[in-house]
């Protein structure tokens, strides 16, 4: 049990540090926060989901304090649901599609919001889609090249 709180633990702050390296790095920093959630997947592969609920509750808690609400909204709507999807392996297809579409939606807030450009007014639900299948498809791949290097070493 303490070894599952010291993983959850250590990687939520992992995700924290990730993530909020776009309010410092200004053009790495977004293409960093992309990859912040991976230590959350590997909190639920090597931990139990109990752990990995708290883990991505104290990371999203923690990024609402350091991080303006932009991040927290970047955080919660549009890259946690690819992860979720990934999480929730059940045979129901309804929670699949719900977490497939608050990206979109997210995309398409975001656009109303802070980047109403008229020429790129359909492109934005577009966008959010083809995001949250690349997210989860390297998501997936990048935990799977992980767990396995980690097995190798007899972890």
């Amino acid at each position: 049990m303490v070894k599952n709180i010291t993983f959850s633990a250590m990687l939520s702050v992992i995700t924290v540090l990730l993530f909020t390296s776009q309010m410092f790095i200004p053009v790495f920093g977004i293409l960093i926060s992309f990859f912040s959630l991976i230590p959350l997947i590997l909190v639920y592969k090597l931990t139990d989901m109990k752990y990995f609920v708290i883990s991505a509750l104290t990371s999203g808690f923690l990024i609402l304090i350091l991080n303006d609400m932009f991040g927290l909204i970047f955080f919660s709507t549009y890259l946690l649901p690819p992860v979720l999807s990934i999480v929730y392996n059940k045979k129901n297809k309804i929670p699949h599609i719900i977490f497939f579409l608050v990206p979109v939606a997210s995309s398409y807030f975001m656009y109303k919001s802070f980047f109403n450009i008229k020429m790129f007014e359909y492109l934005w639900p577009l966008i959010g889609a083809s995001t949250f299948v690349v997210i989860k498809f390297y998501y997936i791949k990048i935990s799977d090249l992980i767990m396995k290097g980690l097995k190798a070493k007899g972890f």
